[in-house]
């Protein structure tokens, strides 16, 4: 049994007991001990940030506030779910690529003062806000680079909508808006990468190509924004990110390009490994020779493996256990052949009533579902930290919240 679930049996079950209906469960004291060994010296010159996209709950949130990662957010509902939760706007980075004029005033108006530029429109609008609220701000220029390495869910090598190629920031003369001061670059198109060997040539070719372009807009390139990317593992999926390897790595970058500081901005790898994600077996049965597991909760809870055809680690969430395996197919609920959550061999012993364990959910799971389809209940999201167990969101049936 894997060790996060084991360690949290006991709170699973009284969890199950509760509420009968599928949960998130985060242990909340692992994600913050995970912070701690993510952290660098002042000196170093590297600033971590957490995208609020990966899990925007207030407690994880909050815990973030305490061991003084800042926050980047992509939407009006993240910058007020971080506001409502103490953290001051000073302390944030707005990154998404649909910033209008009326956002980023809303943005200044609290207290954001950082912005990652995804348009030419969006550096001459950030201009005129600053000069109609007489604020100083500071812009990073995102760059979407061509690579050889293949698709991602950020794009990877195709055509996204995320800031734009050197040759259109050049093109854009930049330099006329004198209000926004240009700090740095901002580039991150790859998702999930799990080889150190591969994100470090990825960041030396990010970095090269930015400074290229500094160079002939004749700006200072003072800080690099290379996003996040650092990956998890997912089932059938090998490597593993060795950080402490990469903060040398990291730091090695920032002293040969002078620059005064890398920014990383982890979501997934942040606070991924800290949650998991609980649905009882409804049938069990045999199609075309094949097992077959249906589960009461599927993509309308965890979306990811329909939209990437990554899947979740699972086991059953049952001490007893035989030794022989079979191997099942495990689908949702939902009236759709998208509603399949993989394939994995379970204990032979594994029957309908037992309970399955999805691993790494902590992040791209509540937020990222789709959880109206069909009706069924919305998941509900447990959390364990400092030896409290809290229910914050409990399981919601359709008469709820339907109209």
């Amino acid at each position: 049994m894997k060790e996060i679930l084991k360690n949290n049996l006991e709170h699973v079950q009284n969890s199950i007991n509760r509420f009968d209906a599928p949960f998130f469960f985060y242990d909340l004291n692992y994600f913050e001990n995970h912070l701690k060994t993510l952290r660098f010296e002042e000196s170093d010159g590297i600033k971590m940030w957490y995208a609020c996209k990966a899990n925007p709950i207030s407690s994880v949130l909050k815990i973030l506030r305490n061991n003084n990662f800042g926050i980047d957010i992509a939407s009006l509902g993240e910058l007020h779910q971080v506001l409502n939760n103490g953290i001051p706007g000073k302390h944030l980075i707005a990154t998404g690529p649909a910033k209008s004029k009326d956002y980023f005033l809303e943005l200044i108006k609290q207290g954001l003062r950082t912005f990652v530029l995804e348009s030419v429109n969006q550096l001459k609008w950030l201009n005129e806000c600053a000069i109609e609220r007489n604020v100083e701000v500071k812009g990073l220029l995102r760059i979407q680079i061509e690579w050889e390495s293949g698709e991602s869910v950020l794009g990877g090598n195709s055509i996204t909508p995320f800031g734009l190629d050197p040759d259109e920031w050049i093109k854009g003369e930049i330099n006329q808006y004198k209000h926004v001061q240009i700090i740095g670059a901002h580039c991150f198109q790859w998702g999930n990468i799990l080889k150190n060997q591969e994100l470090v040539s990825i960041w030396k070719d990010s970095i090269n190509q930015a400074k290229s372009l500094f160079e002939e807009l004749k700006i200072p390139l003072k800080i690099m924004d290379l996003g996040g990317g650092l990956g998890i593992p997912y089932h059938g999926t090998s490597g593993e990110i060795d950080f402490q390897s990469l903060k040398g790595e990291l730091i090695n970058l920032r002293n040969k390009h002078n620059l005064k500081e890398i920014w990383l901005e982890l979501g997934r790898y942040a606070i991924g490994p800290s949650g998991f994600y609980c649905t009882k077996i409804i049938d069990i049965k045999t199609v075309r020779g094949k097992k077959l597991i249906v589960t009461d909760g599927g993509i309308n809870h965890i979306a990811r493996p329909a939209l990437t055809k990554q899947y979740f680690e699972c086991e059953v969430v049952n001490e007893m256990q035989s030794n022989q395996k079979y191997n099942f197919q495990v689908h949702g609920p939902l009236c759709t052949s998208l509603d399949y959550l993989g394939s994995f061999d379970f204990p032979s012993t594994t029957k309908i009533g037992d309970w399955l364990c999805f691993f790494n959910t902590g992040a791209y799971g509540h937020t990222e579902a789709m959880p109206y389809f069909l009706a069924h209940p919305l998941a509900g999201e447990v959390i364990l930290y400092r030896d409290d167990l809290m229910m914050p969101r409990v399981p919601k049936n359709s008469f709820e919240w339907m109209i």
